[in-house]
């Protein structure tokens, strides 16, 4: 088996050590069926050769003891392979490399090591729109038909360029549990393209990116996005996606929303990693601390607010969504009237009980 290969499957196994902690299936208790109450620990999904998933019987009571994920090998791990995922007894419902993706540790998300510049806010990129856009769902679409894109309803007015932004889901979740989250960063100005299946991982997310930059050459986006001008986001899995996918070169500003970690020092953009206290699922010492950590390029700020869990992003985005539409138009936009949630003993994201900044003179 080659390197790639290898670490294939050493992802995978990080996977189903997140799914072993969770006591959980794609096919039945991840994060949106959590919405509804977990009954009892489902299947767990284990690596076979090729890199497919295949589901096990439930873990005996020793097993389920919790994993420290730090111990997995994800974290330093580069781009993995698409896996193909398979759930039993719901094969239909999953499926492709936008099953159930995984993110934690993956390297660059889709390619080599981007040699980066720190960025300067809204270098080159599209003035901040004056106001808001009604906005549009569009399923169905994307590279290979199986993503949602969610954009303002009139591309192009007066000239102004979109941004192009990537979204990865969590686990067990689709981007049709975050429409209103999306419709609100969309109404920002933003094209979102939003990866297919339930779950992410750097390649899908970055695959979504490339498609949607691409269409800027022809058809009715041609002309009218700001390809150079991009952002990914995400939340939980999707969020370690996002991070990993950021090391694009077009990417400006990143989001990672109660994200797993991933290779942060290898981002192209501006990196926030949001979170909660009460978050005990992806926590903030097993997760969001690593990836602070390991960020040493691009300017970097963790927020944890009070109380909260994991499932509070799910729908409108929570406590969440107001600083990340603003990390977006600050770094993407240059927007300055941003500027206050971020900068200064006083900003707004600093009266969040832990909040942390580094990589920037200011900070």
């Amino acid at each position: 088996m080659n390197e790639r290969g290898i670490r294939g499957l050493q992802w995978c196994a990080g996977v189903s050590a997140l799914l072993l902690v969770a006591g959980c299936s794609e096919s039945g208790d991840g994060e949106g069926s959590m919405m509804g109450g977990v009954t009892g620990p489902g299947q767990v999904v284990t690596p076979i050769p090729g890199g497919d998933m295949q589901a096990q019987p439930p873990p005996s009571p020793a097993m389920q003891q919790p994993v420290d994920m730090t111990d997995t090998g994800m974290q330093d791990m580069a781009v993995p392979p698409p896996v193909m995922m398979t759930t039993m007894p719901n094969p239909d419902g999953v499926g492709g490399t936008g099953g159930m993706g995984g993110a934690g540790g993956m390297g660059g998300g889709g390619g080599g090591m981007d040699v980066v510049d720190p960025p300067m806010p809204g270098n080159g990129c599209t003035p901040a729109p004056s106001g808001t856009m009604a906005t549009e769902v569009i399923t169905g679409t994307g590279p290979d038909g199986n993503y949602t894109v969610v954009r303002p309803t009139t591309l192009g007015d007066g000239g102004f360029l979109h941004p192009p932004v990537a979204w990865g889901n969590g686990l067990g979740t689709t981007p049709s549990l975050y429409t209103a989250f999306l419709e609100n960063i969309a109404s920002n100005g933003f094209v979102v393209v939003a990866n297919p299946g339930t779950g992410s991982n750097p390649q899908v997310v970055r695959d979504g990116l490339e498609w949607l930059i691409a269409q800027n050459g022809s058809g009715e986006y041609a002309g009218k996005l700001a390809v150079d001008c991009a952002g990914t986001i995400g939340y939980s899995m999707g969020g370690g996606a996002a991070i990993g996918s950021g090391s694009h070169p077009a990417v400006k500003a990143i989001v990672s929303i109660h994200g797993l970690s991933d290779a942060t020092e290898r981002a192209s953009g501006a990196i926030l990693l949001l979170t909660a206290e009460g978050d005990t699922f992806v926590t903030k010492s097993g997760f969001t601390e690593p990836a602070y950590s390991r960020s040493s390029v691009q300017p970097t700020m963790l927020a944890s607010h009070a109380g909260g869990d994991h499932l509070d992003p799910i729908g409108t985005g929570g406590e969440d969504a107001a600083p990340s539409i603003a990390w977006l138009r600050y770094w993407i936009y240059g927007d300055e009237s941003q500027r206050d949630w971020f900068f200064g003993d006083s900003c707004t994201l600093c009266s969040w009980p832990d909040v942390r900044r580094k990589n920037h003179p200011e900070w």
